[in-house]
Order: C-alpha cells, then structure tokens, then sequence
C-alpha cells in the first residue's frame, strides 16, 4: 500500500437532514459499525456522507425528501483528513444545492468527487448484481474514465455518433453522410471496446484475491466480438432495421454478467451470496482508485449484514478489518462481535452536539 493516501471522515453533522434534526456522528480510521432500530436514520449518515463527496444522494432522492419535514433547509458539515485536515459542507433546499470546500463553493462537484472518493453499496443504491443492465454498463464506464480520463470523452462522441446515425436514417440520408458517422462509431466503439476488455482482466485479477466462501467472483461480456471491416459491413446491411429498432450492438448495448464460480449470479446466486459478491467488486474497486489515483476512498456499506449467516457476517467483518481504508457500515442488529479493531455505536446514542456544529460551521 506504499504511496497509497486513505480518505478519511473524522466527524459528520447533520441539521435537517430527512429524520435527523441534530446530529453528530464521530468517526475514526478503520471499521465504524453503526447499529440502530429500522427507520432510525442510520441510512441517511451514510448518505450524508456520499453527499459531500459527490453532491447528490445515492438513493437519487430530490430535495423535497432530504429536508426534514417542516424544515426550509437541510445542512451537512464534514471534517475530512487528505493530506491534511479539510471541510466539506453540503447545504440545500428545494431546487438548489450548494457545496464549498473550506469555505468556498465548489464549481464542479465531479472535482470534490475525485479529490475525496467515496463508494457505496447499498440496498437502495445501484444494484449491480440484480439490477438493470445499464446500471453495469454505467459502473464499469466510470471504472474505464478513472483509470483512463480520456474514455469519457471517446464514450461521449461514439454515443453522438448514434444519435447522428439514428437522425440521419429518419431522414433517409445519403450513403455518404452515413458511412461517415457509421466510421466514427467504429473507430470510438474499438477504442472502449480494448478500454473495457483490459479494464474487466484488470477487475477480475483484483477479484481473484477476495476469498469468498462460495468461490471467485468473475466478470464476463455478453456482446459479440469487435472487428473493424465486419462491423462496418454490419452497420450498412442493417441500416433499415436498425430504423425501426435502434442499435442493438457494440459497447452501449452489450450485457455484463457477473458470474460466481462459474454460475450467473444474477439467476443462480442465493441473496446472501450476491451481497458479498457486491461488496468484493466494491472492495475491488477501491483497490482500482489507489493504482489509479494513490487514494483509498472511504467504503460505505449500508445494511451490510443482509441475508448473511453469522459465519458469512464473521467472514466479512474478518475481511473488513484487514482493509487498509476507512469503513462506515450499518446494521438493524447489534453485532455479536468483540474486539478493538471495530467501533460500534448505537445512533439513539450519538448526542446532538449543537456546540461543535456551529463552531464548525463558523469554521467553514
């Protein structure tokens, strides 16, 4: 882990925040479990949290539902430590949202993102297991512009060149002006296609070292093979069924299979087992942002013990504990677990600390 900088929260706190009027949650290095009854706001931490790193809320909610009720606007501030100690505020209200980082507004929120990564995994986030293809496709096209920033931009003029394609075919264009957007889409679907392929070898190398009970987690494309004259042939045969259906191959389309020992764990896996296999890829993700960047993000893992027995539970608190970056978690049940490698806290325990919340808001 030599050259690697760990993204640490010291502490959060919260002021009409959904459930949350006041709230203080003080975190330290390591794994921080946060254990309460449901609805008791241990979700919203955690969202909080992801907040201040990228501006928006995992769950996707709006404005009207992050203020609390009754409330004009909600506030988050954060003491973070990268390099040195740094404050993060988030505030808002309906229709608009304002972040500053040590005290000015911060232009661009994907920059905050990148300078202080947090990831989730989270019931109500994206489900890259179970969810919809997009949602994969999305992940591992963020995956691609962190380790190669230039693949946003390529990924952007290919789908460009799809729209322009599909433009052109309602207007039954000429030959010319459609093999010169079917050449852009070719020559930017080989660059993510080789982007992509290296990308997923990369992840299942990284996935090969988390040892889960059931075996290795893998990730495998369902797409077709990319070659330049073939596709070319391909786009200029089916020009008027792709009219009437859209285009149906290359890297926008093609599925992305997560399988575990073999078996698509989409179909075949058990719940307990989709849910550890979702935190390994999180796990290995992190491992990604410290090769690409030197930085370890800070992991939140919301309700990380559904649907796992108690030795699947002791399993990964194990594998938690050994990971060099900061964890935050959240459970309904207490934890059975004993030792110092942990901190436990009961959110109906965490005080309102109105005191440290201004001063720290003066601070900012």
């Amino acid at each position: 882990m030599s050259g690697a900088t760990p993204v640490l929260l010291q502490q959060v706190c919260v002021q009409n925040l959904r459930c949350h009027e006041r709230l203080t949650w003080r975190c330290r290095p390591g794994v921080n479990l946060l254990v309460g009854e449901n609805g008791s706001g241990k979700t919203t931490l955690l969202e909080s949290v992801y907040m201040m790193a990228w501006g928006r809320s995992f769950r996707q909610a709006r404005d009207p539902y992050l203020v609390r009720h009754q409330a004009d606007r909600f506030r988050i501030i954060g003491r973070w430590y990268r390099f040195g100690p740094m404050t993060l505020e988030v505030s808002g209200r309906k229709g608009c949202l304002v972040m500053r980082l040590q005290g000015r507004e911060v232009a661009r929120r994907r920059d905050t993102g990148m300078a202080f990564p947090v990831i989730v995994e989270a019931p109500q986030g994206p489900r890259l297991v179970d969810g919809l293809p997009g949602e994969r496709r999305r992940w591992i096209n963020a995956l691609m512009s962190l380790k190669w920033p230039v693949a946003a931009q390529v990924h952007q003029r290919y789908l460009r060149a799809i729209m322009q394609r599909a433009r052109l075919l309602r207007r039954n264009a000429g030959d010319a002006q459609l093999d010169a957007w079917e050449e852009q889409i070719v020559a930017s679907g080989l660059e993510l296609d080789a982007w992509r392929s290296s990308l997923i070898r990369e992840m299942n190398e990284l996935l090969s070292r988390e040892d889960l009970p059931e075996g290795c987690v893998q990730i495998r494309r369902s797409g077709g093979e990319y070659q330049r004259e073939a596709w070319l042939r391909r786009l200029r045969d089916k020009r008027h069924e792709d009219l009437r259906t859209g285009l149906r191959f290359g890297p926008h389309a093609e599925r992305l299979i997560f399988e575990l020992d073999g078996r698509e764990l989409r179909q075949a896996g058990s719940r307990g087992q989709q849910k550890l296999a979702a935190i390994a890829m999180r796990m290995a993700e992190c491992e990604l942002w410290r090769r690409c960047r030197g930085l370890i993000p800070v992991l939140l893992l919301d309700d990380a013990w559904e649907a796992l027995d108690r030795g699947r539970r002791r399993s990964l608190m194990e594998r938690l504990s050994s990971h060099e970056g900061q964890v935050l978690m959240t459970t309904p049940n207490m934890p059975g677990l004993a030792g110092d490698e942990i901190q436990i806290q009961n959110i109906e325990e965490l005080c309102d600390q109105v005191d440290s919340f201004e001063h720290m808001g003066e601070a900012a």
